[in-house]
């Protein structure tokens, strides 16, 4: 894919085809959406500050797609979603709804890559919570 939109570099060179402001935009409208959702909404019953949340969670993704921090936040997402009850529906429920609002923010050259580490890390949530859920 000589005229791609990534580049060589499809990981590294995520965050900048992105931007900051889209990655903030993406995740507003997420978290607004996981507000509204039918399984997603009590899980995420217990955020306080909302406003706080998207930009510690829009600094999640930009960091995670290859961007440089700009915030002394600290991320164990395993160790923050197991206690609260997660369990693989709602990891499927959550990926469900995170692609439709990337589908609709972005071009599918951006979109999947996303996506897949998205996946990846739902997976990791999914296996921790078994494991837990089975000591």
């Amino acid at each position: 894919m000589t005229d791609s939109i990534l580049g060589k570099n499809r990981q590294r060179d995520l965050y900048a085809a992105i931007g900051s402001v889209k990655i903030a935009a993406i995740v507003d409208d997420f978290y607004g959406r996981v507000q509204q959702h039918p399984t997603l909404s009590r899980p995420f019953s217990i955020v306080q500050d909302w406003d706080e949340h998207k930009r510690h969670l829009a600094h999640f993704w930009w960091i995670s797609l290859g961007g440089p921090t700009y915030r002394p936040d600290k991320y164990r997402v395993a160790d923050k979603h197991v206690p609260l009850g997660i369990t693989a529906e709602l990891v499927d429920d959550w990926l469900t709804l995170f692609k439709a609002t990337l589908q609709d923010h972005l071009p599918s050259e951006l979109a999947e890559p996303w996506l897949a580490r998205a996946s990846s890390m739902g997976e990791s949530i999914r296996l921790m919570a078994d494991f837990y859920q089975d000591q």
